[in-house]
């Protein structure tokens, strides 16, 4: 089973406390061959996003985004992804 199926993970936090996350998309881009992830940390407003890579044990592991055009492609997902569900829930009102 993929790490972010169940839709929770956990990463350390600043004291090594484990802190929940909620898994809002995963994403493959075949631009960059990079696997990324949108979540949101138990407790906090903002969203935060990761590459998804392999550690050199083979685990599946976090890594930040190297650069702007990661990030802005990830928030333009995430606007579709929120037009998407805004629509759904339109039509689904209207029945």
């Amino acid at each position: 089973m993929d790490l972010f199926e169940n839709g929770t993970f956990a990463i350390p936090g600043p004291d090594g406390a484990s802190v929940p996350c909620e898994v809002l998309f995963t994403y493959d881009w075949d631009v960059t061959g990079e696997r990324y992830i949108v979540f949101r940390m138990a407790g906090a407003e903002q969203l935060s996003a990761c590459r998804v890579v392999q550690t050199p044990e083979g685990a599946t592991g976090l890594a930040p985004l190297r650069n702007e055009t990661e990030r802005d492609f990830l928030n333009h997902c995430f606007e579709e992804l929120k037009a998407r569900l805004r629509a759904e829930a339109e039509q689904e009102a209207e029945r």
